[in-house]
This record gives C-alpha cells, structure tokens and sequence, in this order.
C-alpha cells in the first residue's frame, strides 16, 4: 500500500450539485406503498372485510381474494421496476432497482401461494369437501384457474432460480431465459382477474386501477425494454471498431458510430450490449465504459472467462452492436464534493477509470485517490490508463494487493485486517471529507465497503455504488 498524503480540506462549491442526478428515490418507494394501500381501499369498499366476520370459511376466502389483489399489484409493480423507466432509474439506479425487484418477486410470489391456499381451504370449508378436492374443483371448473396455477408455476421456477445458491450454478443466459417468463406468467393471470375476480370488476374506479396498472405495465415494458432500445440502435448505428486485449481473459472494445455524439451518456454509466456475431446474439451482456465517452468513440472492458466469454473473446472489428441504455447514476454530475475516491474491485476497475478521466478533464479542483483491490501482484487491466491519469491528473494510486481478511472486514486484504474498515478508509484517505466516494466490483465486496464508508461519516449523498451482480 503507498503511503498516504495529506491534502487541505476543500469547501464544496455549489456549482458541483446537479439536480437531475438527485431526485428523491423515495418518492418512488412512497408511492408503491400508496398503490397497496389503494388495492387494500378497494377491497374494503367491495364489502369483503365484513365477510371477515362471517365465519372461517368465508374469513379465510374474502383473505385470500385480498392477498391475491396485493400479489398481483406487486407482480405488476415488479415489471415496471426492471421496465428500465428513464425517471426511476435515474432516481434510484439499477442497483437499487434490482434490490427492489427482488423484494417485490420474492413478496408477489408468496402471497400468491398464501392466496391459493387460503381461497381453496376457505371454499373447502364452506362446502364440506376435503382440501384436495377442492383444489381439484377450483383448477378444473372455475374459467382461468388453470391458467392462473400455470402462472404461478412460472413464477415459483423463477424464484427458485433467483436464489443465490442457485444463480451460483446457472449460466447468465439461461437465467436471463428463464426470467423473460414472467411477462408471459403475468400475461396467463389476467384471465383469472377477469373471469373469477370479484373484485377486479367491483367498480368503475376499481376496474379504471386494475386496467391502467396493467396498461401502463406493459406500455413501459414496450417502449423502454423493446422500442427504445432498437430505435437508439437504428439511430446511432454503432459497430466494433477495434479489439484490444488488456490482459489474460481481458480485452477491450472500442465502438463508433455516425452519430455518436448525439448518445446522451456519461462516464461511470453502462450498456447492454448484444454484437451481432450470428448464434447467441441475442443475448445481452451488461458492460460498464472503461473510458470517459468521447464523440466518435466509446470504450467498453470485460472479462471474457464468463459464460459466453468464447463468442466475445472472438468479435472482430465491422461488427454491428445494439445497445440499451445508458444506465446507472455512478456518474460525474452526481457529485457533492470537488474530491473523488475511487475505490474498485476486480474489474470494477472500468467504471470508476471513466469517472477519473472525465474528472481530470473537466480541470477537477479536488483530491483524486484511485484505490485498487487485487489478489496478486502483476500488471492489471488498463495500467496504462492510470499512469496517464497519475502522470496528467495528480492521481493517487492506492493498491491493496494480498488475500482477504478473515479477521477484519472483507474488502481489506490479510495484512491489514488488524484495522476496523472505517480506520482503515481514513488511513487510506486522509482527506475522505472533501471527496465523494465512488465504488465498484462484486456485489459483497461493494456492500462492505460501502457499510465502512458510511461508518467513516461518509454521507449517502456522497456515496455512489455500481454492484456487479446478477
């Protein structure tokens, strides 16, 4: 580790804030909870929570209509979440979306099946039949109950598939495969709504919810997941201009396009890429710039030991690429400080270069600290660009090299895990309180960085994260 230097507190000027990169993303959380809390309203007002008086069976049925109003609120909820909606990913960041995603998967899942078990033991009891039987009735009489069970199959394989023991084993396309099903499981409840849902139908205000939510579920999906992408595509019509390999298992790719410079990106942002090579283009592998955009050329550098790392490794130059994005707010204009730490992972190396340079060039009156993470010595991917940037831009470069701490906090290696990691931030950075904190690479390494910066004083607004994670 290279001894660290003292440098001034600085003042932080205003014209470093810029509110497009600070908007509220707790006003989208507020209003998920509102869209609950209205399902609930509805429900109520439909008579159903009187019915909760009328015995178990009716109690148990009136239940489980409720928790399946919710389930489906939340399912909807959840494809607007990865709809990739320019204004919610702006406000929160994929990171943060992704999270949310999860949550509202994992939440809509099980108050489905807590929603077919309470409707079928409510009907069971009410009828004098066994459960199965029940069950039994409900799938093969009631209009849309079977495809509503067949729904809900999909969206337990996909939550199967989304545990992280399982994602350990699964290749990236095949989960990214499995996921696009939830479209079609959200496609196959909808006749269950309309032909046996009371309470989808109660009311006009009722029926306006349900039939807006729906619509704009799938508006969002259409335009932001499919038409934009192929319209921005078509538009800038970008093709591999040349192949460089970085290091072993490491190459980078430089794209240009006629119309490049009109592609409102920043540095710190990332695409989904798809190279069109012939068999398996159609998959979409996210990457993270490795250099400040430029107006004839972005550079983008990736590990290609992953699972379709053959068919990357072999892109040749003239190859035509469609793009979605930009996404992510690790982003030079979210800035609150003149100063930047920069702390990467891995080959979180790539987004954080990107903030570097455009900082330099943009004349940075503040700190620029570079710290890296790395199991061995040896060269490392973009060397060459840090040596620019410490010969052009007074950047300091802290190299923390070795295996992980088992005693400390896990972003540090073994020697250093003596240290607590907020000791350890400062040690490293003397001067974190005129600096935002940017950090990138694997998700768990990021999250105990991030729980030490913020245990160093660092405050969220100051703090900006990109987790490489699936």
């Amino acid at each position: 580790m290279s001894p660290p230097t003292e440098s001034p507190r600085v003042d932080i000027p205003p014209r470093l804030r810029d509110p497009v990169w600070r908007t509220p993303g707790a006003g989208v959380g507020v209003a998920a909870g509102i869209s609950v809390l209205v399902v609930v309203a509805l429900w109520a007002s439909n008579g159903n929570a009187a019915e909760l008086a009328q015995g178990p069976g009716a109690a148990l049925t009136s239940l489980g209509r409720l928790l399946g109003l919710v389930a489906s609120d939340l399912l909807l909820l959840q494809v607007l979440a990865m709809a990739r909606i320019p204004w919610v990913e702006r406000a929160l960041g994929q990171d943060t979306v992704a999270r949310w995603h999860r949550l509202l998967g994992f939440t809509s899942i099980t108050l489905m099946g807590a929603h077919a078990l309470a409707v079928a033991l409510g009907y069971s009891l009410m009828d004098g039949i066994g459960f199965w039987a029940e069950v039994w009735t409900l799938v093969a009489t009631f209009p849309g109950v079977l495809l509503a069970t067949a729904a809900t199959a999909l969206f337990v394989m996909i939550a199967a598939t989304s545990v992280r023991a399982a994602r350990r084993r699964m290749r990236y396309e095949s989960w990214h495969l499995l996921h696009l099903y939830a479209y079609l499981g959200a496609g196959l409840a909808l006749p269950h709504q309309l032909w046996t849902g009371a309470d989808f139908l109660a009311s006009p205000v009722a029926t306006a919810y349900w039939w807006t939510l729906y619509g704009v579920a799938l508006a969002s999906v259409l335009v932001f997941r499919v038409g934009r992408p192929l319209l921005r595509s078509r538009r800038h019509r970008l093709t591999v201009s040349d192949v460089v390999p970085e290091a072993p298992g490491v190459v980078s790719v430089l794209l240009t396009g006629p119309r490049l410079r009109e592609l409102p990106v920043a540095a710190g942002q990332f695409f989904v890429l798809r190279f069109r090579t012939g068999p398996g283009w159609t998959r979409g592998h996210p990457f993270s710039l490795s250099a400040a955009p430029q107006p004839d050329a972005l550079r983008f550098t990736f590990s290609v030991r992953g699972d379709d790392g053959a068919r990357l490794a072999g892109v040749a130059p003239g190859t035509a690429v469609l793009i979605e994005g930009p996404f992510g707010r690790l982003v030079p204009a979210a800035r609150t400080r003149p100063g930047i730490v920069a702390l990467a992972g891995g080959m979180g190396i790539t987004p954080l270069l990107s903030v570097l340079q455009d900082a330099v060039r943009g004349d940075a009156t503040g700190p620029l600290t570079l710290v890296r993470r790395t199991s061995a010595e040896g060269p490392l991917p973009l060397d060459a660009d840090v040596d620019a940037l410490v010969r052009d831009g007074g950047l300091r470069v802290v190299d923390l090299v070795g295996r992980r701490s088992v005693t400390g906090t896990p972003w540090l290696p073994v020697q250093l895990g003596h240290l607590s990691g907020s000791d350890a931030l400062r040690s490293i950075v003397p001067d974190l309180d005129a600096c935002d904190v940017y950090v990138a690479g694997p998700a768990p390494w990021v999250d105990a960085v991030v729980a030490d910066a913020r245990a160093a004083g660092v405050p969220r607004s100051s703090l900006h994260v990109e987790r490489f994670a699936w």
